[in-house]
């Protein structure tokens, strides 16, 4: 998936991991359930519409925040500069799912120092965000967790473009038609169908409609291998361009590469 070129495919890699990790999340369930234990399943992914924004979802569909902050908890990772779970081993290039139990376990301790380089050293996730939703300025030397964040409503419009939100909108527009040829006109529409197909069967863009921050991040033993990708080159192929005048460093916005945008799929 990170290698890959094709923006359909790797949405719907994306998409398919989620799937993946839920079947073996429900057979760990049903195993310590044998074990007399009980175990629920958590969903990686929030879909309570009431409880829950759709940017509580984003960067990339790696997990909920919510989900994240557990990882974090757990040891797993430390949070990037835009709130995405950064591992030792691969970097953001993770999914998650989880499940709760009674039994006893030994937790591990949460990592103790920042993988994330920040702004002084990298900031190529915020160079590249389509949405420019990634903060990119800070004061020089100041620490991570001080201004790391998501504008996440921003960051939907490219992951989840066929998400919650604009299933919400859909909706409310299904609502103001003002016949009955209107209502069959929208309920047949190909946003319908998109919608549906994304949510319910692919969710390529329904969660994963753009993870160019997450290809870009060099954090993870896996990213040296991954960079040798004829694809990859392109990703930012100038690098990273900094500015730093009166005590505050900026990384300069370029955007992805036209091939490599994420957002709404093809016709």
């Amino acid at each position: 998936m990170t290698g890959a070129r094709d923006t359909v495919f790797k949405q719907f890699a994306g998409g398919n991991l989620h799937r993946l990790l839920e079947e073996a999340a429900t057979e760990l369930a049903y195993y310590l359930e044998e074990l007399g234990h009980m175990a629920v399943v958590l969903p990686s992914l929030l879909l309570d519409f009431k409880q829950h924004h759709p940017e509580d979802n984003c960067p990339a569909g790696q997990g909920s925040r919510f989900m994240r902050l557990a990882a974090v908890e757990a040891g797993l990772g430390t949070l990037g500069l835009n709130l995405m779970l950064l591992t030792p081993e691969f970097g953001p290039r993770v999914f998650l799912s989880a499940v709760m139990t009674d039994l006893a376990l030994s937790p591990d301790e949460p990592l103790t120092e920042e993988l994330c380089l920040g702004l002084e050293q990298c900031g190529r996730c915020a160079a590249i965000c389509p949405e420019d939703a990634i903060p990119r300025r800070a004061p020089v030397g100041a620490p991570l967790a001080s201004y790391r964040g998501l504008d996440g409503e921003a960051c939907a419009r490219s992951s989840q473009p066929y998400g919650v939100g604009t299933y919400v909108e859909h909706i409310r527009a299904l609502l103001k038609a003002r016949s009955p040829q209107e209502v069959e006109e929208k309920v047949r529409s190909p946003m319908t169908a998109r919608i549906w197909q994304n949510m319910a069967v692919l969710r390529q863009g329904a969660f994963t409609g753009c993870m160019a921050c997450l290809q870009v991040c060099p954090v993870g033993g896996d990213y040296e291998v991954i960079s040798r990708s004829p694809h990859r080159r392109r990703d930012l192929p100038d690098g990273v361009t900094r500015r730093v005048a009166d005590g505050v460093v900026e990384v300069i916005h370029v955007g992805p590469a036209p091939e490599n945008r994420g957002g709404p799929l093809a016709e």
